[in-house]
């Protein structure tokens, strides 16, 4: 049951934020098809775009489509004519003897079949054909598009949402394994915004220069992919952390009973969304992303990777706490 509402919250997301200007007839205009069958009859139109997560769809002989099709883990028989373009990951996609796609056909991890008689009027691009880079930091992995030659707007976005999607699932099994140890992070993190955003600044520049040392002293180098991967996880422990907080002040807000690793999922996908959409911003999203991702990582360091509950204490109350003065003996002369 958890499993299954899980997996509903993050399809329900998808749907919400699908309608991006990647799509060019829009979302409201077309038709998404999640773990279903739909049949485009002949002589029917569909106008807009053609969304596939995981179901099936059959575009008969005659049938038109006025936009994109996406397929997402689905299969998609198409024997009629897609106006837009075709774009594939891991799903199927077979063309009949009558099938026509007037723009381009684009395939990652995808299964493809053509017919004879079949025609693609636009560039055919399989996986092969891409360019996607595999050692790139966790910031460029979300928020940076991908470096696809030549490819439509439609497949970039849909990678985009694919990789949020991982990110989201991810978050899932972390609070499912850690889950007070995300909560003890996205407290640090969302309390003391100031000083978790500074102290992860700072150790953005200083650790250049740690690396860098580590480097040069070559008996060291193992500590320094040590240290590249401890920061790694750490950048995305607390990114999930702040997900998990997203997801579980929405459930408040909309009255939803939600389980820790259904918030967890649900806020990573929507607050990784909504970030990278702002990261395609010039200047500001380089900004944004960057205080984002600072408050991230000092959430962790001040949690001690979530073992430990931070608690800001400031100088007055420090003052407070502190012993009282110890009155020395024989300070006072005892009265006669």
């Amino acid at each position: 049951m958890k499993r299954l509402l899980t997996v509903s919250l993050l399809v329900l997301v998808i749907l919400m934020v699908s309608p991006i200007p990647a799509f060019a007839g829009g979302m409201l205009d077309g038709r998404v098809v999640v773990g279903g069958d739909f049949t485009l009859q002949t002589g029917e139109t569909l106008e807009g775009d053609l969304l596939v997560l995981g179901g099936r769809a059959t575009l008969e002989e005659g049938s038109r489509v006025r936009g994109d099709v996406i397929v997402l883990g689905g299969n998609v028989t198409s024997d009629g004519i897609i106006e837009g373009d075709v774009a594939v990951l891991g799903g199927t996609f077979d063309l009949g003897s009558h099938a026509v796609v007037k723009g381009d056909f684009s395939s990652v991890g995808g299964s493809i079949s053509r017919a004879e008689g079949s025609r693609v009027e636009g560039h055919t691009r399989t996986q092969n054909d891409f360019d996607i880079p595999f050692n790139f930091e966790f910031s460029e992995m979300i928020f940076t598009p991908i470096r696809i030659t030549r490819t439509s707007l439609a497949v970039r976005s849909l990678w985009f949402l694919f990789r949020s999607f991982m990110l989201a699932a991810i978050a899932v099994l972390v609070v499912m394994f850690w889950p007070e140890a995300t909560k003890r992070v996205a407290s640090a993190s969302i309390g003391q915004p100031l000083i978790a955003g500074g102290l992860g600044l700072l150790t953005f520049i200083l650790s250049p220069a740690v690396l860098l040392v580590l480097v040069i002293t070559i008996l060291l180098i193992p500590v320094a992919f040590l240290a590249i991967g401890a920061f790694v996880l750490a950048l995305l422990f607390g990114w999930i952390a702040i997900g998990l907080e997203v997801g579980e002040r929405l459930g408040e807000m909309l009255k939803w009973n939600l389980h820790p690793a259904a918030a967890a999922g649900l806020g990573t996908f929507l607050f990784t969304t909504v970030i990278g959409g702002i990261g395609f911003i010039d200047c500001l999203g380089f900004l944004v992303i960057t205080a984002v991702c600072s408050i991230a990582f000092g959430g962790v360091l001040l949690s001690r990777f979530g073992t430990r509950d931070y608690e800001f204490r400031s100088p007055e109350t420090a003052a407070q706490e502190l012993p009282a003065p110890k009155e020395e003996k024989g300070s006072k002369k005892s009265k006669k």
